[in-house]
């Protein structure tokens, strides 16, 4: 994408030059308020939680341990300093649990290698794209020389979306409930009488 201001060439999909920090996208002035929020707010009032990392060589687990005692779904991958991987709940699931012996091997057998990151000026429309995108539940944020600083998750966009959505329903005088439509009611009634 070339900035219309200095001409240099940056990585598709960024909100701001890497050049001169000027934004490279323009906002929809028919865009909905909640559209609006997402594109203008930066990752950083998600309030990123600090990164759990293991090293590289840590085994499944000891990886496995640390996700359980921190009650998360992933832990960052680093080798010195430098993210190199992501391992989560579902590399357990999808790759660890068919050989249970391969507990003891190193994560890095089983992580995702090179993850995609993101920055904590970021927009959350740009995370959230990369998240559907990928099918990620989790994004890694970096700081320039790709040391992980922090950790977002689809539930931390999920609350910001909500508080927001609430704050504009109120903002325009519609503070009453939400009426779900007879079929949506009918049908959440019918799931909750299943027993499993």
């Amino acid at each position: 994408m070339i900035c219309p201001d200095c001409g240099h060439d940056n990585i598709g999909g960024v909100d701001l030059c890497d050049a001169c920090g000027q934004p490279l996208v323009e906002f929809d002035p028919c865009g909905s308020p909640l559209e609006e929020s997402i594109s203008r707010h930066s990752i950083s009032v998600l309030a990123p939680k600090v990164p759990t990392t293991v090293s590289s060589s840590s085994s499944v687990k000891d990886a496995i341990a640390e996700m359980v005692n921190r009650k998360i779904g992933c832990v960052l991958v680093v080798e010195g300093e430098q993210l190199v991987g992501v391992f989560s709940e579902r590399d357990v699931l999808n790759k660890v649990s068919p050989d249970l012996k391969a507990v003891n091997r190193p994560v890095s057998d089983f992580m995702t290698p090179s993850p995609v990151t993101i920055r904590k000026q970021d927009s959350i429309a740009y995370a959230l794209q990369a998240m559907d995108l990928g099918g990620y539940r989790h994004m890694p944020i970096v700081d320039e020389k790709g040391r992980p600083t922090g950790i977002i998750s689809v539930r931390d966009i999920l609350r910001f979306l909500c508080v927001r959505f609430a704050e504009i329903r109120s903002a325009a005088g519609l503070n009453r409930p939400i009426r779900l439509s007879r079929s949506i009611e009918t049908t959440a009634s019918w799931v909750v009488s299943i027993k499993l």
